[in-house]
């Protein structure tokens, strides 16, 4: 496995890519121009408007995740991103399958989903955060 600075270079790469697609994910309504924004119901008291805080206030928490606790080689981080992955990985299906939008850009976000838990399931990637066991 590739190193730079002592780290595995993939968990460089992995740190940069979740947050370009955190921040792309938020403001892709705007760039594509959305009549209406999916964020306008978080001002409401409502269910929906909750989920949207929650899932802000969960992506806040990863991006801390993956820059400082990786760097630091911190297990709870590795195990909360596979956590947060996974959270997403229902939302993207539900929104696939039910919901039906944007189906094609959810294909690439569900391989993407996919390719991180992967890569942070990896034995070289589990021992770079200290982790023995055989599961997780």
């Amino acid at each position: 496995m590739k190193y730079f600075k002592d780290r595995p270079l993939g968990l460089w790469i992995l740190a940069v890519s979740v947050i370009l697609f955190t921040i792309y994910y938020h403001i892709r309504p705007f760039l594509w121009g959305a009549d209406t924004s999916i964020y306008s119901p978080m001002f409401e008291l409502t269910l929906w408007g909750s989920v949207i805080w929650f899932n802000i206030i969960l992506e806040i928490i990863g991006i801390y995740a993956v820059t400082v606790g990786f760097y630091k080689a911190k297990n709870w981080a590795r195990l909360f991103t596979i956590a947060m992955f996974i959270n997403s990985s229902f939302w993207n299906l539900y929104l696939l399958f039910v919901e039906k939008v944007w189906p094609y850009e959810r294909y690439i976000w569900l391989v993407y989903y996919v390719i991180v838990i992967a890569y942070l399931m990896m034995s070289d990637i589990r021992d770079y955060f200290g982790v023995k066991k055989l599961f997780l």
